[in-house]
């Protein structure tokens, strides 16, 4: 068939030489390799196509997995307006394949327009003598840019690189997984250290784990990514795996690198460093990126083993298959497997910062902090004393110390993670939360858009950076930040949760009543029970609110007494409320940090039976008026 064939299939056009999808005169959104499929599916609609033939002919023979496919398929579908449930237009065979099945009218009108560069097709510009020259002197400028003054980069030209968690395909074991993440976590952490990029942090990048990854659903959750580097691995011979990645630039899905890593052998660290050690010398050269000396010597040091220990190796690997899920019972079997490793080997750095993370979470979210908090500092400290030098312990401290209102211990940790390294999203969540505490709102709003920036999609930057926001006052700013974090974390109950916390702030209820009872139907848990429950007071519901703080009570695990005190203050039970916030200091809840500027607890402020035992409160947190405006004044000389 020509390449200047147009396809019509219902009210959709898909112009072949134009590589444009249109829908009554307006242009629908597809990435090109989404494009060539659906063409390709058109094309051969009078049979099935199998796996294999679209990989062949569609990927040009290059190794991706299964999941890729589902993903294109689901997007092919999407920009006809079908479904995996309808499947109206592209029709899925167990076993054999994928077919067609939509009517289409064949339309060989000839393009007027001069067709757009996609792939490997000759570029446009070969054949425009004035545009190749704009092209040298563009490049020329650059390279001079890089080579010249380099650590003066300007962040508009800095390329924004994501890193996905590689695939695995053909007859590859499901314990490859593990290792394969590992190969990325590793790449993250290289790729960080070179300045003239900046790669986005795991939690992001982890997020696509299992989930839609085609550049449509990519740009969408994160329009400011230049590049998106992918891989897939899989079996080789008897004996041996292949991994094949690819640098391809986001928006025009052109691929910037390509490299296929063949190795014999088991599935093993010493194969991975190989492999690692590679990748980001050669995506930072496909990128026209320099690597500074003193980054080489880290990049170097990275490449070090993990430790000499395999089975210690092989419980970290597994344990952050757990880690990653962010649940109570998956962070508890996190816990288990790397202090199995740290006690396998104690010298073992990666292990025991993992391990800080996953009690961190439990201290943050499921258990009584004042009982977690010495595990999260015992591990987070070792993981310094092995290697003054790294930002990642003393941010993760940062961050811990402000939860625990341990306000000399927070500032002096995250300033030493700041300086260190002054991209990493946690540092800057604890400063966000920090300032908060303090009722900075300027502070907090610059604080969470550097975090923002680095680990977009992070989950507890998106629910804690809602409470900081309209902490301080900043609804508009609050309202705006959660509905795009829930846009980007649809599953995520919390952030509903906290969402409606804030409505009920702003004093809009019904929105607060609905946002609360979404995030409990996502995530039924004690606390979410809760934050339901101070909904339904607000809204006047007192007799449900209470129901909801019984069942809470009853559920047998920590409950975050702060929250229960506000709850109580909406049904108007205001001995139960200070009660249970004398309690939250027992438990060394983290909500206390918002003690003094909690705008749900100003009824309690205002009431002369409370004013001491609050104001008492107040200086055992460190949050009385002298000790906040020292800090103040900390902050700002410093």
């Amino acid at each position: 068939m020509a390449d200047d064939a147009k396809y019509r299939v219902g009210d959709y056009t898909i112009d072949v030489s134009r590589f444009r999808l249109t829908a009554g005169g307006q242009t629908v959104p597809i990435e090109p390799k989404v494009f060539d499929l659906l063409v390709y599916l058109i094309r051969h609609r009078a049979r099935v196509l199998s796996r294999d033939e679209l990989f062949q002919q569609v990927w040009d023979g290059r190794e991706v997995s299964d999941a890729t496919l589902s993903n294109h398929i689901k997007s092919a579908r999407r920009a006809l307006g079908d479904n995996g449930e309808l499947q109206q237009t592209i029709l899925t065979v167990r076993g054999r394949g994928y077919q067609f099945v939509a009517p289409v009218t064949d339309d060989p009108e000839p393009a007027v327009e001069v067709a757009v560069v996609r792939g490997r097709r000759r570029p446009l510009w070969l054949l425009l003598p004035a545009a190749v020259f704009v092209v040298i002197v563009a490049t020329s400028f650059l390279l001079w840019r890089n080579w010249s003054a380099v650590p003066a980069r300007a962040d508009a030209a800095t390329p924004i690189v994501l890193v996905l968690p590689l695939e695995i395909g053909g007859d590859a074991p499901a314990s490859w997984q593990g290792w394969a993440d590992e190969i990325a976590r590793r790449v993250i952490g290289s790729l960080r250290e070179i300045s003239g990029l900046r790669a986005l942090d795991r939690a992001t990048s982890f997020s696509f784990a299992g989930a839609d990854r085609t550049h449509e659903h990519i740009r969408r959750q994160l329009p400011d990514v230049s590049y998106v580097l992918s891989g897939v691995v899989t079996p080789a011979g008897d004996r041996g795996f292949r991994i094949t990645l690819e640098l391809d630039e986001l928006e025009t899905g052109r691929q910037a690198w390509r490299k296929v890593y063949e190795h014999r052998g088991s599935f093993d660290e010493a194969a991975l460093t190989e492999v690692e050690a590679a990748i980001a010398p050669a995506v930072s050269q496909s990128l026209q990126v320099t690597i500074l000396e003193d980054e080489q010597l880290a990049l170097r040091r990275l490449r070090e083993p993990l430790t000499s220990d395999h089975e210690a190796l092989e419980l970290y690997v597994e344990g952050w298959k757990y880690l990653q899920l962010y649940d109570y019972e998956s962070m508890k079997k996190a816990v288990d497997l790397f202090e199995r490793a740290t006690a396998r080997d104690p010298e073992f750095f990666d292990a025991y910062l993992a391990l800080g993370e996953a009690n961190r979470w439990i201290f943050g979210y499921y258990e009584t902090p004042r009982d977690v908090l010495p595990k999260v500092i015992a591990a987070l400290k070792r993981a310094q004393e092995l290697r003054p030098n790294s930002a990642e312990p003393l941010s993760a401290l940062g961050l811990t110390y402000t939860m625990a209102w341990d306000w000399d211990e927070a500032w002096r940790y995250l300033n030493l993670a700041r300086e260190k390294d002054p991209r990493l999203a946690i540092t800057e969540l604890g400063f966000a939360l920090y300032y908060c505490a303090h009722d900075e709102a300027e502070r907090v709003k610059q604080s969470l858009q550097r975090a923002k920036e680095n680990d977009p999609l992070n989950t507890e930057l998106a629910d804690w950076g809602n409470w900081a926001l309209f902490m301080v006052g900043e609804s508009d700013a609050a309202r705006d930040w959660v509905n795009g974090m829930m846009e980007k974390h649809p599953t995520f109950g919390f952030i509903a949760a906290g969402a409606g916390v804030g409505a009920g702030i702003s004093g809009d209820y019904p929105r607060a009543v609905k946002l609360a009872e979404q995030g409990h139907l996502l995530e039924s848990t004690p606390i979410v029970k809760v934050m339901l429950a101070q909904a339904y007071g607000y809204s006047g519901r007192h007799q449900e609110a209470r129901t909801l703080l019984h069942e809470a009570e009853r559920a047998g695990v920590y409950t975050c007494p702060y929250e229960s005190a506000v709850a109580y203050l909406a049904i108007g039970e205001t001995d139960a409320s200070m009660a249970l916030l004398e309690k939250s200091y027992e438990k060394r809840s983290n909500c206390l940090i918002f003690l003094d500027v909690d705008p749900r607890l100003e009824p309690l402020r205002k009431d002369s039976r409370y004013q001491q035992r609050f104001a008492a409160l107040l200086a055992l947190v460190g949050l009385d008026d002298d000790a906040v405006k020292s800090r103040r004044a900390r902050m700002r000389a410093g």
